[in-house]
């Protein structure tokens, strides 16, 4: 092969380039970008209308008190006093005559109760006990559930 490198001329001009391949596919998005600086500020808007007033405050302490004032005379107190004194008599009379009443009510049934007793007892009559009464055991009356 030595033999045919010496046999061989010089080398001819490169020949046309053949035909170039499909276009790759599309890469990777990059980075996002920084945001950029703070803009100026714009003008100044109309003031808008007040709001609805806020709740009251608590109180403040209280003052000092004034200078004592004139007591009233005694002629100014007692017809006050007559008032007073007459409502607690009448209130005293009407608490006496409430017992009384309620005695005498009270004195009433008890004479009620034993005239009725009275001529419920028999004297001929024996009892065998006191819970069963004249007529032997009495019935228990039934609940009736809804």
């Amino acid at each position: 092969m030595a033999a045919d490198n010496a046999t061989r001329g010089r080398a001819g001009p490169p020949g046309r380039p053949g035909p170039q391949g499909h276009p790759g596919r599309q890469g990777p998005e990059g980075l996002r970008g920084k945001p950029g600086p703070q803009g100026k500020a714009g003008p100044r808007g109309a003031r808008g209308e007040p709001g609805a007033p806020g709740k009251a405050g608590a109180q403040g302490p209280r003052g000092e008190p004034g200078p004592p004032g004139q007591l009233p005379s005694i002629d100014q107190i007692m017809p006050w006093l007559h008032l007073i004194f007459e409502a607690w008599e009448d209130y005293k009379q009407k608490k006496e005559r409430d017992a009384a009443e309620r005695e005498m009510h009270d004195q009433m049934v008890k004479e009620a109760v034993s005239e009725s007793d009275d001529a419920f007892d028999d004297p001929d009559e024996d009892r065998t006990s006191d819970d069963d009464g004249p007529h032997g055991k009495k019935k228990k009356k039934k609940k009736h559930k809804r």
